[in-house]
């Protein structure tokens, strides 16, 4: 079966005018190159995935209409038309060639990319964000401008879905239409279709100082600034629709504030838009969004565009990230900088190839190349993140989360389902900066349709304190790229910590099992007795009949909780102790998950409500003892 995907985006096809990054004089030879390379090879390939900015309606000066998807075609007939390129390729995969739009190309429709046919009769096909080539659901498409704050579509405007990126990219267009010598081109210069020049670190820096800043404001006074360019200057948007620099400013005065907003408000929210603004100004945290989308769609590899920067992996993640680089460096920045895209091979686990085309003696070759790899984060930042993977696969019932518990850290990801045969993620980010730093810990609570419960506790700090975790029916964990270790051991060092729990039919949360009577014990079935559970022996959650001692002493029932003050962990004993005045005591002993073991006396007669306090940096209670007699 044919398993190879190949993935290529960010052409900025346009229609050819000078300030166009692509310029067919000069790509055609290069795309043409990769397109032919794939019909080719159409026996091993199961599908062409054209991953957004395939065209372009953005890089054209303030006084120029943009082109439309049939004007930027017909002005390409090698690439577009039926005797050209891309209907070959039509036709050698069966018709498997797939179309998203990205941002410069957001106004594309599905009756566009019809458009395009091959003499064979297929037509090229349109997907929206978020694709699973070939119905593969661990491999997740999508261009990556959603995740920008510049230029992820935007509905508040009387232009959505343009967003304000659109019209930074045409001032950047218009001052090049004034600097160009005549037949020149943009692709005759440096650094075209990368940042250009316009500091907007400094422009957010300022911005997070004083929210009430804004943020697009800012940019367009800078980009204004930089480039000379008056924000009174008319700005054909249509034929029949024009606007100005300062209509734009008026127009996107709240984005930053929205993005917090959408984004859960307050702290939590500031951090997702910084790292929004941030992925436009150089595609740093890029990886923690696509490592964000895998979680949520259940995905093990995310392919994105936009960037114009070639990733091969995310390191130190559950899941990995690619990025296809760009098909269209200016000549002048090339060979430095070359066409570049990528195949996805569906194996398991999917196998990702970074490929460039590069002119070789008399001709463009293609060929394989190592890409730097990407981080969720901006070093010297660390990440003392939580990993949890839950796998309800085994069962027939959804789980509900119904208590949450942090401690420190926020979750970026907690899926109030997961879905009965199926697995899900939760994320539990630490705070940065914070002095001191606390790392992350938390407890969930899941429960099932039929009241059972399911509690997963997990903590990566800082310093000298160690990783703990415990819950579900039993665990696997590891730090950082360090190994998984066997089940139910957890690495005391290391960051971050990750956690796969499993969930067994039928076990539930807190199950022992052990002989009834008189000097006897019993173990865990689970993961242990886990802070937010009750012990459940031998099927029971009454405790009297099997749980005794001499002279009518009983435990009723036992709890474990977490709790704050100088003692994290308390054990609640509903217990009474034997009848009579010479009758001793009941000894009640405990094991944690450390090996730790506590003993509670139970006196009294009366039934009430004992406690037994303890830390721990491995709680989960593993073993209960009782007895007559103190060992």
């Amino acid at each position: 079966m044919k398993k190879q995907v190949v993935v290529l985006s960010d052409i900025h096809i346009g229609d050819n005018s000078p300030t166009c990054w692509y310029q067919s004089a000069i790509h055609d030879e290069y795309l043409i190159t990769v397109l032919d390379a794939i019909a080719d090879n159409a026996a091993a390939v199961r599908e062409l995935v054209l991953l957004g900015d395939v065209v372009d309606m953005w890089t054209y000066p303030f006084d120029a209409v943009p082109p439309t998807f049939a004007e930027i075609t017909a002005k390409n007939p090698a690439i577009f038309s039926q005797k050209g390129v891309l209907a070959r390729v039509l036709d050698a995969l069966d018709g498997a060639v797939t179309y998203i739009p990205g941002n410069h190309d957001m106004a594309v429709t599905e009756a566009d990319v019809a458009s395009i046919t091959s003499p064979g009769g297929h037509r090229l096909r349109y997907a929206r964000q978020f694709y699973n080539p070939a119905g593969d659901s661990r491999v997740l498409m999508t261009h990556g401008h959603e995740f920008t704050l510049f230029n992820a579509p935007d509905p508040a405007t009387m232009w959505a879905p343009l967003p304000v990126g659109h019209f930074v990219t045409r001032s950047v267009a218009t001052y090049w239409k004034s600097h160009l010598k005549p037949g020149q081109n943009v692709s005759d210069l440096k650094d075209q279709g990368y940042p250009n020049g316009i500091d907007v670190l400094s422009i957010i820096k300022h911005a997070l100082k004083s929210l009430d800043v804004s943020l697009s404001d800012a940019l367009i006074d800078g980009i204004a600034g930089k480039l000379g360019i008056s924000e009174s200057a008319p700005i054909r948007i249509t034929e029949h629709q024009t606007t100005t620099l300062s209509g734009v400013k008026q127009a996107y005065k709240s984005l930053f504030s929205r993005w917090i907003t959408e984004n859960g408000g307050g702290e939590n929210g500031l951090l997702v838009a910084t790292k929004a603004a941030m992925a436009d100004y150089d595609s740093s945290f890029m990886g923690w969004f696509a490592q964000r989308e895998a979680f949520r769609r259940n995905a093990d590899l995310v392919v994105l565009g936009h960037t114009h920067a070639s990733v091969s992996k995310l390191r130190t993640s559950m899941v990995n990230y690619v990025n296809t680089g760009f098909m269209c460096p200016s000549s002048a920045d090339m060979p430095g900088r070359f066409v570049s895209y990528a195949t996805v091979s569906l194996d398991s686990p999917p196998v990702v190839k970074n490929m460039q085309a590069v002119r070789r003696g008399g001709g463009i070759a293609v060929n394989p190349f190592e890409a730097p790899s990407a981080s969720i984060l901006v070093e010297p930042c660390m990440d003392f993140s939580c990993y949890v993977r839950v796998d309800n696969s085994p069962n027939t019932k959804d789980l509900w989360c119904v208590g949450t518990e942090v401690g420190h850290g926020h979750f970026v990801e907690l899926p109030r389902c997961i879905k009965a045969g199926s697995f899900s993620t939760l994320w539990l980010q630490d705070y940065p900066n914070l002095v001191p730093p606390h790392g992350s810990d938390a407890t969930v609570t899941y429960r099932d349709d039929g009241g059972t419960v399911a509690t997963f506790n997990f903590d990566c700090p800082t310093g000298i304190y160690p990783n703990s975790c415990s819950g579900g029916s039993g665990f696997q964990a590891k730090a950082g790229d360090g190994p998984w270790l066997p089940p139910g051991q957890v690495p005391s060092t290391g960051h971050p910590l990750f956690v796969r729990f499993s969930v067994t039919p039928g076990s539930v949360a807190g199950t022992f099992k052990g002989a009834c009577g008189v000097n006897s014990f019993a173990v865990s079935a689970t993961g242990g007795l886990n802070p937010g559970e009750n012990v459940v022996l031998n099927g029971k959650t009454d405790l009297s009949d099997c749980m005794v001692a001499n002279d009518d002493a009983k435990v009723f029932g036992i709890r474990l909780d977490k709790t704050s003050g100088v003692y994290e962990y308390c054990l609640r004993v509903d217990a009474q102790g034997p009848k009579g005045m010479l009758s001793g005591s009941m000894y009640l002993y405990f094991t944690d998950q450390s090996g730790d073991r506590y003993l509670l006396t139970v006196f009294d007669h009366a039934r009430k409500m004992h406690t037994l306090q303890y830390n721990s940096c491995a709680p989960a209670i593993m073993k209960i003892e009782w007895s007559n007699t103190a060992k």
